[in-house]
């Protein structure tokens, strides 16, 4: 067994000596009350946790002891044994006994001593017995050395200055962490101000304004990190062993194995890793699922492995290792291993809609069906599978945890599931992104990567954006098409005002699709706050945050913002696009003249259109080489290059060999009429007839957004 920390030792004793006294009060008043039903209940169940607890961190004598005690008032209850002055002196000196091991545990770190003669009595008590309970009384005396001074102080008492631990409600606990969100909401807030106050000093010029401005900004750190210490120190009075839920698997395990009638050895190294309680409840259920799968599913019967020249003894190992501020979990099994040709014509027989998808899947993606409720490629259930092995539980455990899972598996060599997850659900870890000015959180947990495209380098594939990364095509989505009445924005954080997109990979159910967002602001570690009722029933948000400037920012649920994004396919996602988001257009206007270009770049603004201008033919060229328009308006007659050779050179270019072209022009000839609509020229519009009405209907019309 691992060393036990001595935190874990303090708060075991300290629930003992608590339990113990409840337990002797209940005892007193059972003999009172003539065997209240209640009380018995209350009895059994403290006795049973003074046992189980023992029993997990591995002290026998007071597991032995409160086991004894528990059998008699069993017995008690099934109306087999009398509750009598003999039974409760018994119990009274058991219970000293295991108070005695307590302390002995906290000052040697062992509970060990001789309990034989208390067994002995115990069990014949139990069995309805008469026992001479003076004798007994007499032989513990003897056993101690006993005949000393009762005034002397008993050598196991603990003074009220030895004390060295106390014990707190966990719902305390969490009223300290929602307390300390409040406090680092507010720290942000002073350094927001902070940066105003830096501005002012930076306009002001002001040498005494500096000054104190430094020391202000010396105490917000000094109390930035005086925050965050305590608060880690608090979290930490949440944290456990995980050594708590492995210990029990290697029985359970064995048990299990022994029922398939396999021959299975368990491997599960010790380990001093702590994590929250919170994990730590589901992530028992959890490894159940994941070992009673590899049992069933995994290791072949001793037949069959010697059959294929394996030793006829499997094995699953089980090993937990800390990543920064994650834990990564292992269960490996060195059985048949995944067959997926199998998954695949399930899959396809259950899904015949997506045949054509599932036909193209890598052993990665298929993987991502097991998880779905009631896939299963088994011909036939056994006991084991008919007690909750689906997969699909694992999963939505998983996601309870902020976690993620994978599997890596060959074909008759093994399957590992391997099992990310924070420390702590107390804080979310994720990135601050802007999407048309809006601000969103996304956990990082489902981000694998983050990188940067130019619009040139995505490949469009039955009108789907995709890009290469890893020898994988990973379809790309904009975030803003999930948003209805989207802002449109020219400046500040929009996409427009970079070269590149910014990308955030994600990965759900083994597939991975790209997130295109106006900027990725920072990477931030927040306390989460639960959404607001108006909005618990939008799927795709999971809860709020606090900002630095004080701002409620939405949480968004990765694993939903997938599923939406994934069920959309070709035509489909223009559609969705053209519904959700008001696009921004972006208009070129190429004259010699700055009157008419303003005149023109102001009508067109006010229509909502994005609008450069350009001075001539050979301006404008170049405009359109550095940055792609929507529409171009050029005027005819300008120097160094005229409207009509500017438009033979943009009918070249691939890139604008079908893009609309508005020629306006007061020469409007039949000779120069037919050689702009002999290079295509979109419209033609008479600047002796011209309109704000008709240039607007015109470009929208063009544009696509009549």
């Amino acid at each position: 067994m691992s060393e036990i920390s001595s935190d874990i030792i303090e708060s075991f004793v300290s629930e003992v000596r608590e339990l113990l006294e409840a337990s002797r009060k209940d005892i007193i008043n059972l003999k009172v009350s003539h065997n209240d039903g209640q009380t018995l209940a209350n009895l059994l169940r403290n006795l049973h946790t003074i046992k189980g607890n023992a029993r997990m961190l591995g002290f026998s004598t007071i597991e032995k002891l409160a086991h004894a005690i528990e059998d008699i008032y069993k017995s008690v209850k099934d109306g087999q044994v009398k509750n009598t002055d003999r039974l409760v002196r018994l119990a009274f000196s058991v219970a000293d006994k295991i108070s005695e091991s307590a302390v002995l545990i906290s000052k040697k770190g062992s509970d060990e001593q001789n309990i034989d003669l208390y067994l002995q009595y115990c069990d014949k008590l139990a069995a309805g017995e008469l026992i001479d309970i003076e004798a007994f009384l007499d032989e513990i005396k003897r056993e101690k050395g006993e005949y000393v001074d009762e005034d002397d102080d008993d050598e196991f008492s603990e003074n009220v200055s030895e004390i060295q631990s106390i014990r707190i409600k966990l719902s305390r606990v969490n009223e300290i962490i929602t307390a300390f969100d409040s406090m680092i909401t507010r720290e942000f807030h002073l350094k927001h101000q902070l940066g105003e106050l830096q501005k002012f000093e930076e306009e002001s010029g002001n040498h005494e304004l500096s000054k104190l401005r430094k020391q202000f900004e010396a105490d917000i750190f000094a109390l930035e990190n005086s925050i965050f210490s305590v608060q880690e120190q608090v979290f930490d009075l949440r944290m456990l062993p995980i050594g708590i839920v492995l210990r029990p698997l290697e029985n359970t395990i064995a048990l299990e194995a022994m029922n398939l009638k396999k021959k299975v050895k368990c491997e599960i190294p010790s380990t001093d890793i702590a994590i929250d309680k919170v994990i730590l409840e589901e992530l028992g259920d959890i490894l159940m699922h994941l070992t009673r799968n590899a049992l069933d599913h995994g290791i072949e019967s001793p037949e069959e492995r010697l059959a294929q020249g394996k030793d006829e003894e499997g094995k699953i190992s089980i090993t937990c290792s800390r990543e920064a501020k994650h834990i990564e979990l292992r269960i490996s099994d060195d059985g048949r291993g995944l067959d997926y040709d199998k998954i695949r014509s399930k899959a396809s027989k259950l899904y015949p809609e997506r045949l054509e998808e599932i036909k193209k899947m890598t052993d990665r993606e298929l993987s991502q069906f097991l998880f779905q409720s009631g896939f299963s490629t088994m011909d036939s259930v056994t006991e084991l599978s008919g007690r909750g092995v689906g997969l699909d539980v694992v999963w939505s455990n998983v996601e309870k945890i902020k976690g993620r899972i994978k599997i890596e598996s060959e074909a008759g060599k093994g399957t590992t599931f391997i099992l990310h997850f924070p420390l702590s659900l107390s804080t979310l870890q994720g990135l601050f992104v802007f999407s048309n000015e809006d601000k969103y959180l996304i956990p990082s947990q489902h981000i694998a990567d983050i990188i940067y495209r130019k619009k040139s380098e995505y490949i469009s594939l039955q009108n789907q954006n995709y890009i290469k990364l890893e020898g994988q095509l990973i379809p790309c989505f904009s975030l803003s098409t999930l948003f209805e009445h989207q802002k449109v924005s020219y400046s500040g954080h929009s996409s427009y005002a970079h070269d590149s997109d910014s990308i955030l990979i994600a990965e759900y159910m083994e597939q991975r699709i790209g997130i295109i967002v106006d900027e990725v602001q920072q990477f931030v570690s927040l306390v989460v706050k639960p959404l607001p009722k108006a909005f618990r029933n939008f799927s795709i948000l999971q809860g709020i945050v606090f900002d630095e400037h004080y701002d409620i920012v939405p949480i968004l649920h990765v694993p939903d913002i997938l599923k939406k994004f994934k069920s959309l396919r070709g035509y489909d996602i223009k559609k969705f696009e053209a519904q959700t988001k008001k696009r921004t257009v972006r208009l070129l206007v190429v004259d010699d003249s700055e009157t008419t270009r303003q005149i023109e770049k102001n009508i067109l603004e006010g229509a909502g259109f994005a609008v450069d201008t350009a001075f001539d033919g050979l301006d404008g060229l170049d405009k359109a080489k550095s940055k792609l328009y929507d529409l171009i308006l050029t005027d005819k007659d300008m120097p160094r290059m005229t409207g009509l050779v500017l438009l033979d050179n943009l009918r070249r270019m691939e890139q604008y060999k079908d893009s609309p072209v508005v020629v306006v022009t007061a020469d409007q000839s039949p000779e120069v009429t037919g050689e702009f609509e002999r290079l295509r020229a979109s419209a033609i519009i008479s600047k002796g007839d011209f309109e704000r009405g008709k240039l607007i209907s015109v470009i929208k019309k063009l544009v696509g957004e009549a």
